[in-house]
């Protein structure tokens, strides 16, 4: 009995095509080497997470900081700030007119919380403090730079006098007695002669040791002509034609 043989397979070139393009993308996928972290990609990673979360609480916390008033937790962090801008502005003139602003500011916070009893002590003394390290830098400046550099200090000296003398004179009434120790402190501290205007009274006073105010001179040539020409008299008319 003869054998029957079967039908030699054969691949259907659809299945064929399929098979083979299959293959090929495994083998992409084979072939290529796994990129690996090096030491400094494995520690920049966390690192820039770690960065990017502290900005964001940084941020976060530098606006409630900017809000506060002495007393608040957050004022701590807008001290530190500002201790920072200080530190970085390297100009005697403009740190002076930084400390300034900062003076300007705690009066600003005093103003907020004038009629409450828990916080205007503390923002009372927070302006004096303010303000007497202002008026050191004033002084410390004036001591050591040049004219020109003196009296720009000067000028925001003055500036911040008047201005802050105009706000505290309707603040007085507003106040507590123990918040305004520490104002009158502040008062006391800037209507103090400056370095520059000490040094203008004893230049005056070695001008003039008798202390006679100076003479004017009169710069009209017809002053000088009345001081000095004799009175002539004017003749009467007579009575007789």
């Amino acid at each position: 009995m003869s054998q029957r043989r079967l039908p030699e397979p054969r691949l259907r070139d659809e299945f064929r095509r399929e098979l083979r393009a299959r293959l090929m993308r495994e083998a992409a996928v084979t072939l290529t080497g796994k990129r690996r972290d090096t030491a400094w990609t494995a520690w920049l990673r966390p690192a820039l997470a770690v960065g990017l979360a502290a900005l964001v609480l940084v941020a976060g916390a530098g606006s409630a900081a900017a809000g506060s008033v002495p007393g608040d937790p957050a004022f701590g962090l807008k001290r530190a700030i500002e201790e920072v801008r200080v530190a970085l502005t390297f100009d005697d003139v403009e740190r002076v007119r930084l400390l300034a602003e900062i003076a300007d500011q705690r009066l600003s916070e005093l103003e907020k919380v004038a009629t409450r009893d828990d916080k205007a002590p503390t923002a009372s003394e927070e302006y004096a403090l303010a303000v007497t390290r202002f008026r050191d830098a004033v002084d410390t400046l004036q001591e050591a730079a040049p004219e020109d550099k003196s009296a720009l200090a000067q000028d925001v000296a003055d500036a911040a006098r008047e201005k802050h003398e105009i706000i505290l004179e309707q603040l007085k009434d507003r106040l507590s007695e123990k918040a305004k120790v520490s104002v009158d402190r502040a008062l006391e501290e800037e209507r103090k002669d400056t370095t520059q205007n000490a040094k203008d009274k004893q230049d005056h006073n070695n001008r003039n040791p008798g202390g006679a105010s100076p003479k004017t001179n009169d710069p009209s040539p017809r002053g000088s002509e009345r001081t000095t020409s004799p009175r002539t008299a004017t003749p009467r008319p007579t009575g007789r034609p």
